[in-house]
């Protein structure tokens, strides 16, 4: 299927690793001139360098700090000037869950800070910053990356920052649907990237297992029977970034593989 993305714009945010890279290295092999952010300058060139070699495309790096609004500006700036304008953002910085406690217990008031400075303030500035540029244009699509601790209790910032995704989401698409712009969110669950096992290790040493039982115990519950990676959501990023996927707006996509027996209205 022809996803009609040859010569879009695109800036990623979190794309240094991980499913931000996923997603960057998809678009880029759709015809996608990309801008990748992280805050770390060696590994946000070595991405860059990796999928440049992986799609034949270039792929701009720039360093940026999403929960920094003057960096945000920056960001931005440099990406249009480079690329000519932004057709679509994908809002995917930000802390991944399940590296510290974030039950009643053990969550703290500086984590549910840092998260919500990073992922909703931080989504919403940069949705603010390329709006104006999608809607000289008439065209635009936003990805938000949530995550399923949005429909699941026990993980108290993780849970909040995506419940507040959610409502960002459908807040931006009733109001900039008008202008050609769609708005939509993915909800991935645990997934695999080349951190997976690091971000499971505080988790597996509280319940006292090994990363490796965990890794067992939760695919138990994706109705797949195994894990999501992170090219598999890349996939579903691509279409919702492309013309074919106008008849969705406002909407949240779980990517987790069918997790959980919840039914969702």
């Amino acid at each position: 299927m022809d996803l009609k993305l040859e010569d879009k714009r695109a800036l990623v945010t979190g794309g240094s690793r991980g499913i931000g890279k996923a997603i960057a290295r998809q678009l880029a092999r759709e015809g996608v001139k990309c801008a990748i952010c992280a805050r770390t300058e060696d590994a946000l060139k070595a991405a860059a360098e990796d999928l440049e070699r992986e799609t034949g495309r270039r792929v701009l790096p720039i360093v940026a700090d999403i929960s920094q609004a003057d960096s945000i500006k920056r960001l931005v700036d440099s990406a249009s000037a480079a690329l000519g304008g932004v057709d679509i953002l994908v809002n995917n910085a930000g802390r991944v869950s399940g590296g510290v406690a974030e039950d009643f217990a053990g969550v703290t008031d500086d984590l549910i800070l840092r998260d919500f400075e990073e992922r909703v303030l931080g989504y919403l500035r940069c949705a603010r910053a390329v709006v104006p540029l999608m809607k000289s244009t008439g065209w635009g699509r936003i990805i938000n990356v949530g995550g399923m601790a949005a429909r699941t209790a026990g993980a108290i910032s993780a849970g909040a920052r995506n419940a507040a995704t959610v409502h960002l989401t459908k807040s931006l698409a009733v109001e900039l649907g008008r202008w050609g712009i769609n708005v939509n969110a993915i909800h991935p669950g645990a997934t695999v990237t080349e951190r997976l096992g690091e971000r499971l290790s505080g988790r597996a040493a509280r319940r006292g297992v090994t990363v490796g039982e965990l890794t067992q115990q939760i695919a138990a519950n994706v109705s797949i029977g195994r894990l999501v990676t992170a090219e598999e959501i890349a996939y579903v990023a691509a279409f919702l970034a492309s013309p074919l996927s106008v008849g969705i707006n406002g909407e949240v996509i779980a990517v987790s593989g069918g997790v959980g027996v919840a039914v969702h209205y």
